[in-house]
């Protein structure tokens, strides 16, 4: 999969996921990407997947010293 991917070329190793929308309140699709992840699945705090996507960003700015 793409995180093993990642994981290979030394990104960090996937721990848990967070989700937003329909899928994320869906017991059986969360219990197959679960399974295929093999990592845990939540539901984000936020509804807007904007939200999420702020948050990586001001990671990868802390990551790279910007702030």
């Amino acid at each position: 999969s793409g995180s093993r991917q990642l994981a290979e070329l030394g990104g960090p190793a996937l721990r848990s996921v967070r989700s937003v929308g329909g899928g994320a309140r869906n017991p059986v699709w969360t219990a197959i990407r679960e399974r295929q992840l093999r990592v845990p699945f939540f539901e984000a705090l936020s509804e807007e997947a904007a939200a999420g996507t702020a948050r990586l960003a001001l990671q990868g700015a802390r990551t790279a010293g910007l702030l």
